[in-house]
């Protein structure tokens, strides 16, 4: 009896203490694989507007500006500054990190995947 006891209670214990336990997820949300498709000769960017995320992604070529997105995949602004389609999101955009970035491109700037996309 004194046995199952314990065991009990260390079940009790690991039931507790793994529900406060904080686990980030590291997957790749429909949108972000979607954007993916489009973009995966460019960059995506994961942001904040207005306490939302919001992604920015552009490809890989000169003047070509980039979109923004809400969490659903909406395109919800469009930032191309070489050919002046700038909208107001665009410079409202905080807490950006971008989360893939093509290699070779034309920023110069090391490839990035966080999510492993392009496996």
């Amino acid at each position: 009896m004194k046995n199952r006891t314990k065991i009990f209670t260390l079940l009790i214990w690991i039931i507790i203490l793994g529900s406060f336990s904080c686990k980030k997820d590291n997957t790749a949300s429909d949108t972000i694989k979607k954007l993916y498709k489009s973009y995966k000769n460019g960059e995506i960017s994961e942001c904040k507007f207005n306490g939302a995320i919001v992604y920015s992604a552009g490809i890989n070529a000169t003047d070509a500006g980039n979109q923004i997105y809400d969490i659903d995949g909406k395109n919800i602004g469009n930032c191309n500054y070489g050919w002046g389609n700038v909208d107001s999101i665009c410079k409202q955009l905080t807490d950006c990190e971008v989360i893939y970035r093509v290699r070779d491109n034309i920023w110069g700037q090391p490839a990035v995947d966080k999510y492993g996309l392009c496996k």
